[in-house]
């Protein structure tokens, strides 16, 4: 974990990420507040002085942190509840953290989950250097309830500890910090957004949590008749923009349920699947299309394909042609 998170770490030591340095400690209680989530801090040596540098970098809906204090100090909340989970990756030095009755020590390589619902008490060295993941709340819960298939999210609680997180874990937190140095890519939103789904599932499928054997039983294939009822909704909606999360629950499925039902009876994912009924209506459409009477990018649109660049790439994968060739041959 150590050598992924210090790449991570040289990507958030940009200057431009660098938004406080300061040794006022209202002014870095005001800054790390607004970074990571409301708290007080007090400096624990009688003559100790900060020397806080925090970066900082949204990613979409989640955001990545850089924090050293520079002094030994103590954090606590500074109101009965929180709108945000924050992953700790130490980089060097150490800490000590409480949340709830539970306490675990820190250093490179050992992290931490705390929790958005009980109280928290940080004790963190001077030298302590760390990464920080915040991760909304809402989101965890609502993630949690679509991979176990239920109407209603509920609180999510992790062990305080992290444990061996898998290391593509990790090529996710670097890609999503590496997509979002790219001015480009803010205009596609819905990357961030399943970047974050995808770290979040991930950390709820390898971090010990409330919902973890309800999460592993929740991995069995569903039946055949409930593919097949997937198979119809997505039919149905084809032309909307279709989340597998709401197609789970339409069958009273888990979503990790109903990808292993469409492995085993179809061997594809439930997208892909989609994708390729998608295109075949596409293909259908441009192929019998009376000549001026169609526009490419229409019946793209039409039949759910929001990027278009991405459309022709899959379009041509899959008919070994370019759209508007299909379309120019029925015009000749």
């Amino acid at each position: 974990m150590t050598a992924s998170t210090s790449l991570i770490a040289d990507q958030l030591f940009d200057a431009k990420h660098l938004v406080l340095a300061s040794g006022d400690r209202d002014e870095v209680v005001d800054g790390c507040s607004r970074a990571l989530r409301p708290h007080d801090m007090f400096i624990r040596e009688r003559r100790g002085k900060l020397a806080t540098r925090l970066h900082h970098l949204p990613i979409g809906p989640l955001s990545l942190s850089r924090l050293r204090y520079g002094s030994d100090v103590t954090v606590v909340p500074s109101m009965p509840q929180e709108g945000n989970f924050l992953v700790t990756l130490p980089l060097q030095g150490s800490a000590r953290f409480r949340y709830g009755a539970v306490s675990a020590d820190l250093k490179a390589g050992r992290g931490t989950i705390v929790g958005p619902y009980q109280e928290f008490q940080l004790d963190i060295d001077g030298s302590f250097d760390q990464i920080l993941l915040r991760l909304d709340r809402r989101r965890v819960e609502v993630a949690c309830a679509s991979l176990l298939g239920a109407d209603k999210a509920a609180p999510v609680h992790f062990d305080l500890q992290l444990c061996d997180i898998p290391a593509f874990w990790h090529k996710l937190l670097e890609a999503a910090a590496s997509l979002s140095m790219f001015g480009g890519a803010l205009a596609h939103p819905k990357m961030f957004g399943a970047l974050e789904e995808l770290i979040i599932e991930a950390l709820l499928v390898a971090q010990p949590n409330n919902f973890s054997a309800a999460i592993a039983a929740a991995a069995k294939p569903a039946p055949s008749p409930h593919v097949r009822r997937a198979m119809d909704y997505m039919r149905a909606h084809i032309g909307e923009s279709i989340r597998l999360g709401d197609v789970a629950r339409h069958c009273g499925l888990s979503l990790r349920s109903l990808q292993a039902g469409f492995q085993r009876d179809l061997g594809l994912s439930p997208g892909r699947w989609l994708r390729a009924e998608r295109l075949d209506r596409v293909h259908a459409v441009l192929a019998s299309a009376a000549p001026g009477s169609v526009a490419v990018t229409d019946v793209a649109l039409q039949w759910g394909f929001f990027h278009l660049g991405e459309f022709a790439a899959q379009f041509k994968d899959r008919f070994g042609e370019k759209p508007s060739t299909v379309l120019a041959k029925r015009r000749s």
